[in-house]
């Protein structure tokens, strides 16, 4: 997905707080499941949340206010009760971030459960799919 370094998310030098690719990791892997068929809307409102259990970023070079960027997510494993996305972000072809994101399926107590199988299962398929 495409995004842009709005204003807000930057300190008094114009540099993206690192707190911001949080953020765009976020809406990247939503936008990867919306593209793929599976609604975070709907599984969460079917009562299971994908909790971050682990997040790992590796900042590589600054990004600035207004940079158009690119931020490309990619499905590394899943498993019953664990799904693990990777993230790259570039501003052109400079690569800026590198992140990974675990999550774990919950109940709406906050519980570890299991995947719910109309989303393990395409999610393995998708996985054997990919290059």
């Amino acid at each position: 997905m495409r995004l842009r370094v709005r204003f807000a998310e930057t300190d008094q030098m114009g540099v993206a707080h690192h707190s911001a690719y949080v953020v765009w990791l976020e809406a990247g892997r939503v936008e990867w499941l919306r593209e793929r068929g599976l609604s975070y809307r709907q599984i969460e409102e079917n009562g299971i949340s994908l909790a971050v259990s682990r997040l790992e970023v590796a900042y590589r070079a600054a990004s600035y206010f207004d940079d158009e960027l690119t931020l490309t997510a990619t499905l590394l494993s899943v498993r019953s009760r664990r799904v693990v996305f990777g993230y790259e972000v570039h501003r052109g072809q400079e690569l800026l971030a590198t992140a990974t994101t675990e999550h774990v399926p919950t109940d709406r107590t906050g519980r570890a459960t299991t995947l719910p199988a109309d989303w393990l299962t395409p999610l393995k398929r998708l996985l054997a799919e990919s290059p």
